[in-house]
């Protein structure tokens, strides 16, 4: 997660060439070291959002209640198609208790039939920062039952 870096106000920085926030993941270093970091808020934001939305609650050790319940949705018995909801309340609740800093813009969930017989959707969410809804960006997900 995104570090507190005392009198700077993070939310205003769109680039930082003096304070790494954190690491990326899911790819690697774009510079010399082993790692991938991140200098502006709103890339480690996104980081930081995909970690949750990837991670299933009780699958990270010490911290049971991180993450985000999508999969168990998927699972559920579909009434009235109402999945579109669930699945967006899901990610609204993880989000508003794990990274506060962010607002959800919109959220699109994208399926077919032969998708949710097969425990399969893409989601596509656009964010902002809480305290600068100017800096804006979005990600998208496939969320299956691998």
């Amino acid at each position: 997660m995104a570090i507190n870096l005392g009198n700077v106000k993070v939310a205003d920085l769109s680039v930082n060439a003096h304070k790494i926030l954190g690491m990326g993941i899911n790819r690697t270093s774009d510079t010399s070291g082993p790692f991938p970091v991140n200098y502006a808020t709103i890339k480690q934001a996104k980081d930081n959002l995909v970690n949750l939305l990837l991670t299933k609650k009780g699958e990270r050790l010490h911290q049971p209640d991180f993450g985000c319940d999508i999969w168990k949705v998927l699972f559920e018995p579909i009434i009235n198609g109402d999945i579109d909801s669930e699945i967006e309340r899901t990610i609204i609740e993880a989000v508003s208790i794990w990274l506060p800093y962010l607002t959800v813009e919109e959220l699109v969930v994208d399926y077919t039939d032969s998708d949710i017989d097969n425990h399969n959707v893409n989601i596509q969410l656009i964010f902002s920062l809480a305290d600068n809804r100017n800096i804006t960006d979005s990600v998208t997900i496939n969320v299956n039952d691998q």
